[in-house]
């Protein structure tokens, strides 16, 4: 996907767009959620046409990430493949994208497993049980990391050592809001910026878009805004629509 300028999308999406085409093959996305991070983690510079995705959690294991035994329901057992040595061997041998979303909540030996893989590419490397064979990820690897933590020092210093490029994103990429009804673009920026309490995150107007086709804009907006913040976003669908 293609990119606009940084006056429409906002400088930390220039900066990001701006690291990837430099090569920079480990990034570190952070702020407040609902923002697009994820979006533009699978989407954006990717030389492979599908990311791999990893999402964090405190029960993440070892084999969700690099792979585990699994039976074939004859009695045996055949190696699956985790996300992470897959991303590293797509595209040919040359290497894809993973995306690990929510870093900061993987722990244990998760934690230790993601070191691993997201090492450099003289260092990194891991034994295939299956067969001991020795993979390497190809030239062309590439690793986003995504969190929503507001402070970095949340994040493992190891792990932190590894992404000397961490942007914080602050607002929605143009392209994830053109996947709203244009009618409530500017009304989702807004709210996505906001401050404190005031913030309504981007997922949310997605939710509403779809749901006001079926309930009509007031009762979505009391089930998805809530009725103290339903009218105020209604205000301002209505005063843009007279603009």
């Amino acid at each position: 996907m293609q990119m606009h300028s940084d006056a429409q999308i906002g400088q930390c999406w220039k900066d990001f767009a701006d690291v990837v085409s430099a090569g920079i093959s480990r990034v570190l996305l952070y702020g407040p959620p609902g923002t697009g991070k994820t979006y533009a983690a699978l989407h954006f510079g990717s030389s492979s046409s599908m990311a791999e995705r990893l999402v964090c959690t405190e029960d993440l294991t070892t084999g969700e990430i690099t792979g585990t035994w699994m039976p074939t329901g004859e009695g045996s057992w055949s190696w699956h493949e985790g996300p992470a040595i897959r991303a590293w061997k797509d595209n040919g041998g040359l290497g894809g994208r993973l995306v690990v979303d929510e870093v900061d909540r993987a722990s244990g030996d998760a934690l230790s497993t993601l070191l691993a893989v997201t090492d450099s590419m003289e260092s990194a490397r891991w034994r295939n049980p299956e067969n001991g064979e020795w993979v390497s990820p190809g030239p062309e690897f590439s690793v986003i990391m995504t969190t929503n933590v507001e402070d970095l020092a949340a994040i493992p210093p190891a792990l932190r050592d590894r992404f000397a490029v961490a942007i914080r994103i602050d607002r929605p990429h143009r392209d994830a809001l053109e996947l709203l009804s244009e009618d409530l673009r500017h009304a989702a920026l807004a709210s996505s910026i906001a401050e404190g309490p005031r913030r309504l995150s981007l997922r949310s107007f997605y939710a509403f878009d779809q749901l006001r086709l079926r309930l009509g804009p007031d009762r979505a907006a009391r089930i998805i805004f809530g009725d103290d913040r339903a009218e105020s976003v209604l205000d301002a669908l209505r005063i843009r629509a007279l603009e």
